[in-house]
């Protein structure tokens, strides 16, 4: 019998990464109707959110979602300081500017989960979407 615990994160993981894809146009229209081995529109896209494989002492987070590093939960309480300051160091580990905790919802659909930053971080954000002109 599996470790259930990894398996709900796995799958929470895989949640997010597939709705994340879908809503920034990653994936090919239709994806889920057809073959899945093929639901990339273009593979080597950097810009794919994928699940990252640990190597080495230092984590990058559950998800490459660039440029943030992802850190997912699916746990029956929430400790958002702890998420945070993973999501955060992860960043660093990662060479990403920005760390999030995506944060699974309780008999929810994925998208209305959390995605859950320091203030800090969300003030960056909101710098470098106006210096991008938004």
């Amino acid at each position: 019998m599996g470790n259930t615990s990894k398996t709900k994160g796995t799958a929470w993981e895989t949640a997010v990464a597939d709705y994340l894809n879908e809503q920034l146009g990653q994936y090919r229209k239709f994806w889920k109707d057809g073959d899945r081995s093929v639901r990339w529109r273009d593979p080597s896209d950097p810009d794919n959110v994928r699940r990252q494989v640990q190597e080495g002492v230092n984590d990058i987070g559950d998800l490459g979602v660039r440029p943030f590093a992802g850190e997912c939960k699916a746990e029956r309480s929430y400790d958002l300081a702890s998420y945070v300051r993973q999501a955060e160091a992860e960043a660093i580990n990662a060479g990403l500017l920005f760390g999030v905790a995506y944060v699974k919802r309780p008999r929810a659909k994925t998208e209305d989960g959390y995605a859950v930053t320091s203030i800090r971080t969300h003030a960056a954000i909101v710098k470098a979407l106006r210096e991008a002109g938004y």
